[in-house]
């Protein structure tokens, strides 16, 4: 088994993690505002689609950060197509996320009638709590060195 990591290794790394994040999060609004409001002029424009493309591309940006800085330590490059493995279930977790967020969004819009710009940012902040657990315990988790050596050997085979 890993050595479990502590509350501060935990902490540590929710900091780097929520730090990096800014940048997606800036990727997201630029993007969202920009397509909802010199693309889209249609609510399903503004408040779904937009926030789809902006997703996509948040998404890009963070698990870059993320794979090469945030949990950096714990990607075996020897292994092939890990940076490939990681996306496709990086990106299949952030879509939950976004899922929240986008809920979120629609209520808070809907409640509030607020911006969209806004509501996005209101629901990025719980999302992304969902997010950094699912990224932490599963895509980026620590692996046994019995995973890394099956891992190394399916490589091999291939």
């Amino acid at each position: 088994m890993p050595k479990k990591e502590n509350i501060f290794q935990v902490a540590a790394r929710m900091l780097k993690y929520t730090m990096t994040t800014l940048l997606g999060t800036g990727t997201d609004c630029l993007v969202l505002w920009f397509f909802s409001h010199q693309v889209f002029s249609s609510y399903v424009g503004q408040v779904i689609v937009s926030p789809m493309i902006s997703f996509e591309c948040a998404v890009m940006v963070n698990f870059l950060t993320a794979y090469f800085y945030v949990w950096r330590e714990r990607i075996d490059r020897t292994v092939d197509r890990c940076f490939i493995r990681h996306f496709w279930k990086y990106n299949l977790t952030c879509i939950s996320a976004f899922l929240v967020k986008m809920v979120l969004l629609v209520l808070v819009e809907k409640a509030f009638q607020i911006d969209v710009v806004l509501c996005n940012l209101i629901a990025l902040t719980f999302s992304g709590l969902v997010n950094f657990c699912i990224q932490n315990n599963l895509v980026f988790r620590k692996k046994t060195p019995k995973e890394l050596s099956e891992e190394l050997q399916e490589s091999d085979n291939l």
